[in-house]
């Protein structure tokens, strides 16, 4: 009889494993979608033109961008991974981002800051001299989405956060798990978006954004007037001299 009981054993213990792995296997990840509040559309502002003379564009929500973001954002498919990675697709990527552990208040001032250092700090404290010095920056790791943000002639701008959402399988030999929150991204999008590879702002801009000490947080709507109160882009300067200097080299 023992080697019988070994064999049932040996089968009870192979459907075990079999079900847990199918649990395991089963869990799946996707995107739910949640409307920030208005103070990351100011945090956003501040972090353009926050105690800056040489202003860009001021950017205002725009209900239509919101709408083709949130089109962008998938909910209906699923992710293997706990941050749903897989599921920021390239039209995402072109756009601001930042993944963050799951909250439901979010540090929006932080949030965009530590982003924000990050990018810049890519620059070396450099200011791109010609149209190859943009190019290779825009290759760098934390500077796109830095400068998705920074786009002197955007006027319209758009946020949203996306959860990701754990949906784990469902144990037929127990309850249903509820499902969990574990990362989540905040979006945003603006528009007239970045062009890549070219130059996003002008030099008096960089010199002026690099060398703000004030922290966003330490900031109020009175920074975004408190000097030059016309926004006058160099952009198109900036693109010009890029230019010029690349035929004369």
């Amino acid at each position: 009889m023992a080697p019988l009981y070994r064999t049932a054993a040996a089968f009870w213990l192979a459907g075990l494993f079999g079900l847990q792995s199918v649990a395991a296997a089963g869990t799946k990840y996707r995107f739910e979608l949640v409307e920030v509040k208005e103070d990351a559309y100011l945090i956003a502002k501040l972090a353009r033109n926050g105690k800056i003379t040489a202003k860009t564009n001021t950017v205002e929500k725009d209900t239509d961008l919101l709408a083709a973001l949130k089109g962008k954002i998938k909910t209906d498919s699923d992710a293997a991974e706990a941050t749903c990675s897989t599921l920021v697709t390239e039209d995402l990527k072109k756009v601001f981002h930042v993944t963050f552990e799951y909250t439901e208040s979010p540090d929006y001032p932080k949030l965009v800051e530590d982003t924000l250092k990050a990018g810049l700090a890519d620059f070396e404290e450099t200011y791109p001299a010609d149209t190859e010095a943009w190019k290779k920056v825009w290759k760098k790791t934390n500077a796109p989405g830095v400068l998705h943000l920074l786009e002197a002639t955007s006027t319209k701008i758009a946020c949203v956060i996306a959860n990701c959402v754990q949906s784990p399988a469902v144990d037929t030999y127990a309850k249903s798990k509820q499902e969990t929150k574990t990362t989540a991204l905040l979006f945003c999008e603006l528009s007239p978006a970045a062009t890549e590879e070219r130059p996003v702002f002008s030099e008096e801009y960089f010199k002026e954004l690099i060398a703000r000490k004030d922290e966003l947080s330490s900031m109020t709507e009175d920074d975004l007037t408190s000097s030059a109160n016309v926004a006058v882009p160099s952009i198109l300067t900036a693109g010009l001299v890029a230019i010029l200097a690349a035929i004369s080299a």
